[in-house]
């Protein structure tokens, strides 16, 4: 029979964990965070992608639409495609809703509302964004405008798609950079 007045050799110290082992813990769980929300960003960034690229077929749909009923694409009014204009652009001739962004347009701004001559759905597809209630235009899956211009064949030496037009995002740049024209979200 054991002697209760004894102590059993290192039992004082057991009953908690050493620094060491609480700062390994905690290493490893700061580990594990930063993975998962690389993760969750990777995600989330991919999620934009794919729901530009889905947009961007939208608009093409609507803008094949609109050449076949009037015999050419819709030319902003500002045709350099920077800018948010080609998107404003891009919104009141695929959702007949004003005309002033638009080369021969009667001056009609937009009020946020398609118009019965609408040729695709942009608004449930999460493409409209607008400033204020004072512009409507089309965005990607990022935020941004997209960007449009149209062919113009005396003005345009660095067009992508001679005869029609050019149509893209930069996608997670949010600006122009060259060198990652590789990572644009694009139509040629």
């Amino acid at each position: 029979m054991m002697n209760p007045t004894r102590k059993i050799r290192g039992s004082a110290h057991s009953h908690g964990f050493t620094l060491i082992e609480l700062l390994t813990v905690i290493s490893i769980l700061a580990i594990l965070m930063a993975l998962t929300i690389a993760g969750i960003s990777f995600a989330q960034n991919k999620a934009a992608e794919e729901k530009t690229r889905a947009g961007l077929e939208v608009i093409k749909a609507g803008l094949t639409k609109y050449y076949n009923e009037w015999g050419e694409y819709p030319v902003p009014v500002d045709n350099s495609g920077e800018g948010r204009e080609g998107a404003i652009a891009l919104y009141q001739a695929l959702s007949d809703d004003g005309d002033n962004e638009l080369v021969g347009g009667q001056g009609t701004a937009s009020d946020g509302r398609e118009g019965s001559g609408k040729l695709v759905d942009l608004v449930s597809q999460g493409l409209v964004a607008d400033e204020g209630g004072s512009s409507w235009f089309l965005i990607d899956g990022f935020g941004n405008p997209y960007h449009y211009r149209v062919y113009e064949k005396d003005k345009d030496t660095q067009f992508r798609n001679k005869g029609s037009y050019d149509l893209w995002s930069y996608g997670a740049d949010k600006e122009r950079r060259e060198e990652n024209d590789a990572k644009w979200i694009k139509n040629w």
